[in-house]
């Protein structure tokens, strides 16, 4: 294994209280790895001792493996936070033959209180679980899309929940070949400019974005996607740009939102 521990983004930054269970003792041998099955994606990873490796296999997210770096490692401790918001502490000791190198973990009672993320009062189940909802919304209609190549994104849907937005977007394909999404950026730019005037512009990084997963959209399929922003308003001579680039191709498509359009958002009040 390698000497690795993985590390995550700003967004993963955690407040306590969290929601915690008892030390679990853990056993680690040198010569054999651990695997540890959680039943969120990992977001989180602190080592108490450099003496214990761990790391996230690639092609997952919920599977920790850990190992003793050397034999007789002395007692240290390891903590994992998941993307439900449950935190998970080990007494890790070292073991020349552990007994179990495979262990599943079950989430912590729902008695105890999640983690959460900084900046919002949500964490990553509660995101998936309102965006999710938000799927199936198809109340709202603002006249804003765009069209490039039989590729079409139409917002529908602007919502407010605690201090975020939430954006609704369909994104729908009448061309034969597919229309594979690769990137999508988030801009708060000047409304008009002058040939003598740079122009201004800032990029918004997303909460949280729903859908974004199923990138490959076949003739006649569409896609919701729902994009969890941190509030905010935009002044008269301000637009924020949603723009949606499409991978190995030039179907780039660009919508323009108005600040009254955010203005409009609708409360979600019976949501968790």
């Amino acid at each position: 294994m390698k000497n690795c521990l993985l590390l995550f983004p700003v967004l993963l930054l955690l407040q306590l209280p969290a929601r915690a269970q008892a030390p679990l003792v853990l056993e680690l041998s040198h010569q054999k790895t651990t695997s540890l099955l959680f039943p969120f994606s990992i977001k989180s990873v602190d080592r108490g001792s450099p003496d214990v490796l761990a790391q996230v296999p690639d092609a997952v997210e919920n599977i920790l493996q850990v190992k003793a770096a050397r034999a007789a490692i002395p007692e240290t401790n390891l903590t994992v936070i998941t993307a439900d918001g449950s935190l998970y502490s080990f007494d890790v000791r070292y073991a020349a033959a552990p007994p179990v190198t495979q262990l599943r973990l079950e989430a912590p009672t729902a008695h105890t209180h999640p983690a959460r993320f900084r900046h919002t009062p949500f964490h990553e189940a509660q995101l998936r679980s309102i965006t999710g909802q938000l799927v199936s919304d198809e109340r709202f209609y603002y006249g804003i899309r765009a069209k490039d190549g039989q590729a079409k994104a139409r917002l529908e849907g602007v919502y407010l929940h605690g201090n975020l937005l939430f954006l609704r977007v369909v994104l729908s394909n009448q061309a034969a070949i597919p229309y594979e999404l690769d990137f999508i950026r988030f801009s708060v730019r000047d409304r008009k400019t002058t040939r003598r005037t740079a122009r201004q512009e800032t990029e918004i990084t997303p909460v949280y974005v729903h859908g974004q997963e199923d990138q490959v959209l076949g003739t006649g399929y569409q896609q919701v996607l729902v994009f969890a922003l941190d509030k905010f308003t935009l002044a008269r001579d301000k637009v924020l740009f949603l723009e949606l680039f499409e991978r190995q191709g030039s179907r780039h498509l660009q919508l323009r939102i108005k600040g009254r359009h955010l203005l409009q958002a609708a409360a979600l009040t019976l949501l968790p």
